[in-house]
C-alpha cells in the first residue's frame, strides 16, 4: 500500500470540547476502503473496513510507516492509524484552502515559511506577481 494512493471524500469536521471530530470515507486507488470516524473526545480513530482482509493490510501499513517525530518534545513515536489519519485531514484541507485562494490570485511561499503556510497575491496576472515578488522578496519565494 502507498500513502499516496488513499484519498478522502464527504469529509465532516465538527468542533468538541476536546478540539474537534471528523468522519470521512475513506478510498484507495479509487476504490471505497473503509469508514473513518474521530469522536473528538479523546478516543481513537476508527478506521472501519468493509473487509476483514482490508483491515489487516491497512494495520500492516501503518506497522510499516516510519517513525513520527513529536512536535512536543521531538520524541520519535511509531505511527498510528489516528496520526496517519490527522495527516490525511489535514492534506485534503490544506489542498481545498490552497485551490480556493488560486482562485482568488497568485500564491507563494517565502522560504522561511513553514511547509503548510502559504501567501495569495490578489492579482491574477502572473507576470505582476512575479515583478512584484522580486522586487519585495527578491530570491526568497517559491510559487506554489
Amino acid at each position: 500500500m502507498k500513502k499516496e494512493l488513499f484519498t478522502i471524500k464527504g469529509l465532516k469536521t465538527w468542533s468538541t470540547y476536546d478540539g474537534g471530530g471528523y468522519q470521512f470515507t475513506l478510498y484507495y486507488d479509487g476504490k471505497k476502503f473503509a469508514n473513518v470516524q474521530n469522536d473528538g473526545n479523546g478516543g481513537w480513530v476508527e478506521v472501519n473496513c468493509d473487509k476483514e482482509e482490508d483491515q489487516k493490510r491497512f494495520d500492516s501499513f501503518i506497522d510499516g510507516l516510519p517513525k513520527w517525530k513529536s512536535s512536543i518534545d521531538g520524541s520519535d513515536m511509531n505511527m498510528t492509524a489516528d496520526i496517519f489519519m490527522d495527516e490525511l485531514v489535514n492534506e485534503y484541507e490544506m489542498t481545498k484552502k490552497l485551490a480556493k485562494a488560486k482562485k482568488k490570485g497568485v500564491t507563494f511561499r517565502l522560504l522561511t515559511d513553514g511547509k503548510n503556510m502559504f501567501r495569495t497575491l490578489n492579482v491574477l496576472d502572473l507576470t505582476k506577481a512575479k515583478a512584484y515578488l522580486d522586487q519585495h522578496f527578491p530570491n526568497n519565494y517559491t510559487l506554489i
